[in-house]
Formats: C-alpha cells, structure tokens, sequence
C-alpha cells in the first residue's frame, strides 16, 4: 500500500511539469533571471581599479604646462660677515614638462620626465630690508615618477591619482641690484616632489590631466654678496616650490 501511493504521487508529479516547465513561466521568474540566463560573451567587466575608459595600452606619452606659485623664497646667511641675511622671494612664474610613462600591476604607474621652470624674482631682503633688486630663477630636471590610480568604479568619471618623483634638478638663480650680485647658483641638486590630482577621459586613449605638485631642491648651494665682495658660497639650503600642472595625456 505505502509504495503504491508513492507511485501516485510520482505520477501526479509528472503529470504536471508541462505546466511549471513552460518557458513563458521560467523566464518570469526574476530568480532564474538572475541565475540561469547565459553570460555574455567577451571579457568579465571589471569590478574596480580603474577606469572604462582605459584603452588597455600600456604605454603613455604626455605634455603638462604649469604654473608656479609665488611662494617660492630662498634665505641665505654669510655669518661673521655683512650681509648678515640675504632673502630672495620669486613671483609666480610658468613651465612645462613632457613625459613618457607605462602602467605596472596594481594601479601603478611609472613615468620618465622632464621639466623646467621659470619665476621671475618679486623682492629682495638684505639684513631684513627690502632693497631694489632684479633677476629670476630657472630650475630643469629630470624627473622619474610612480603614480597610483586610485581604484575607481568602471563608470566613474574622474580618475584621481598620487605620486611621487625623484630626480637632478638644475637650478640657475641671479638677483642683482645697485650694482651688486646679492644671490648666485648654477649647479645640480638632488630633487623630489609629491603630486596629486585627477585625469578626465576625451576618448578611450586621451585624456586631460590637472594635479598640485609640491618639489624641494635639497641642499642647493647660493653664493652670495654685495657691494662688490668675492662672492662665496653663504649656505646649502632647501628651496621649495608650488605649482598646478594641467597636461594632455595619449596612450601608445
């Protein structure tokens, strides 16, 4: 008796899976939807780590145009000699760099470049008064940079990114005034920078660029003097400056 009602049961199963088998009724199911329906063909899309618009290149080459703030001053000191204190502040100035870079793992990216910059000079101290002068400061180097995307939805519209740069700077600085050479430097110094900013996609392999960088010339030797003295180096001292870089980016 128990195993012919199991058969019935079976039966009647049976008898009604044409019913609950209909397509028109599986495909309603938003279950099955989600899980039964066919992937698409071509690549998974990525879930992160960086942008849809990314060409998939590895190489990139770019040119940036920046715009140095006037923050930028140099202090030197010649002790047991007047001046006591020479002071140099530059007003803001221009440059530009072009750079050629390629993407690592793990949202890195590597860059080689070479920048310049130019700021004329705004005023100058000596012994803590402000005497007329005139003059400039130009600092080229070359520059190797690692930058990390920051992982980003696939949809989102901005790519933010930070970074830091190595290099040599070169920096050529002359303030003269009332027949004095008050500050002097032409040499090669070791250099560094931090930079942040965002890249905006044109198309799938180009794209603008803005960032903020902050670089310092490390130790960078001034000689110094005035109203006619043998000039000497007065100090190795730290030289910082700010700028805001806008560029164009292409992939190779």
């Amino acid at each position: 008796m128990r195993a012919s009602k199991t058969l019935i049961a079976g039966l009647f199963l049976l008898s009604g899976a044409p019913a609950w088998a209909q397509p028109g009724l599986i495909d309603a199911d938003p279950a099955y939807q989600r899980a039964y329906q066919p992937m698409p063909e071509g690549p998974p899309p990525e879930e992160g780590g960086g942008p849809s618009w990314n060409s998939g290149l590895n190489g990139y080459v770019g040119l940036r145009g920046s715009l140095a703030l006037n923050n930028n001053k140099v202090t030197t000191y010649e002790p047991g000699a007047p001046p006591a204190a020479i002071r140099a502040s530059f007003a803001t100035g221009g440059g530009g760099s072009v750079y050629i870079g390629t993407r690592l793992p793990l949202n890195l990216r590597l860059e080689l470049e070479g920048l310049y910059r130019w700021q004329p000079l705004s005023r100058v101290n000596l012994a803590g008064v402000e005497v007329p002068g005139f003059g400039s400061t130009r600092v080229a180097a070359p520059m190797v940079n690692l930058l990390w995307d920051i992982p980003m939805p696939v949809d989102a519209l901005l790519q933010p990114f930070v970074g830091m740069g190595v290099g040599a700077a070169y920096t050529e600085t002359n303030v003269f005034g009332g027949g004095n050479t008050y500050m002097k430097s032409n040499r090669w110094d070791l250099a560094y920078s931090f930079m942040g900013g965002v890249a905006l996609p044109l198309n799938d392999s180009s794209r603008l660029t803005a960032m903020y960088r902050w670089m310092q010339v490390r130790n960078a030797g001034h000689k110094c003097a005035s109203s006619g003295a043998t000039q000497n180096v007065c100090l190795n001292n730290n030289v910082n400056s700010l700028a805001v870089d806008v560029g164009l980016e292409m992939d190779l």
